[in-house]
């Protein structure tokens, strides 16, 4: 094989090993959130073609790309040791690029997408130029608290979505309310993830509500948790209506709430653990596309 040959084929594992750090996946899965709440809340007068013929739109949903892409490489960077004790097989494949390199990435995806949120307002540079510093924080400082750590992932993995809502200066109170729903959902999973990751944690003194309280203490927090996730529910049902959407986000709580105890409580192991983690993302999922059932009533 030709040394030309060669480099190609390293530059192309590079890239695919550089796509698995900044989880592509899951910033497509925020832009398309993004992009239904404008489509079908944020803009009830509007048709789609003249919602989606808006190129300021499209700069933001850009920008929030490359702002997410960041977060995730930062927090890979600081989290590479923890990785390896947690998740070898996956962090061997992301070592195949260097930690300068992921670093000079981090700072030029930033600069990327500081310099297109410009281009599309000044709120949303703000906006994105804090959530750029939040996400540093998070991996630099937070992620080390006990219980400092969940909140402030949840809050921005919440914030990221709800950026749409700054653009067009107004959110909903259904969306918002819906926005808290999700959030104490995405609580209960970054909790859970610190079960997960519980041996990787301890080692390198990282607290987690699980290293802090034990694995049993967080699964019951966990329930609690989705517990409280009936209120959010139950304010959609009796203010607004929405009977066939609560119905399914019930569901959907039930289900946590058994898994929960059988995964976790009653039967807990490294292998059940994982499978709630995989219905967790499954869970994410629902509750992104689930968006486009929400009503567009308009305030402010």
């Amino acid at each position: 094989m030709s040394s030309g040959k060669r480099h190609k084929q390293l530059i192309l594992i590079k890239i695919f090993a550089l796509l698995s750090i900044i989880r592509w996946l899951n910033i497509l899965l925020t832009i398309f959130a993004q992009y239904l709440a404008a489509i079908f809340i944020l803009n009830p007068n509007k048709s789609y073609i003249e919602i989606l013929s808006n190129p300021k739109l499209h700069l933001m949903t850009l920008a929030s790309a490359f702002i997410i892409a960041g977060g995730y490489i930062i927090n890979n960077f600081y989290d590479l040791e923890k990785d390896l004790v947690n998740r070898p097989e996956k962090t061997l494949f992301g070592r195949i690029v260097s930690r300068k390199f992921c670093l000079n990435c981090y700072f030029l995806f930033n600069t990327i997408g500081l310099t297109i949120a410009m281009l599309a307002s000044w709120r949303i540079l703000l906006f994105y130029f804090l959530f750029a510093l939040g996400l540093w924080a998070y991996s630099h400082k937070f992620q080390k608290i006990p219980f400092v750590r969940e909140i402030t992932a949840s809050l921005l993995s919440v914030t990221s979505f709800f950026s749409i809502g700054i653009f067009y200066k107004y959110i909903t109170i259904p969306l918002f309310i819906y926005g808290c729903f999700a959030m104490l959902i995405i609580f209960s999973r970054e909790i859970l993830k610190g079960i997960e990751s519980y041996k990787g944690n301890a080692i390198f003194g990282y607290g987690t509500l699980a290293t802090s309280l034990g694995k049993q203490k967080s699964s019951t927090i966990i329930l609690g948790i989705n517990l409280l996730a009936f209120i959010p529910v139950s304010s959609l049902v009796f203010h607004y209506q929405l009977y066939l959407l609560s119905s399914i986000l019930s569901g959907i709580i039930l289900l946590l709430i058994l898994l929960t105890y059988l995964k976790l409580i009653k039967h807990e192991s490294e292998q059940n653990t994982h499978t709630l983690h995989k219905f967790y993302k499954v869970v994410l999922v629902l509750i992104i596309c689930l968006v486009v059932m929400i009503p567009a009533y308009r305030i402010g």
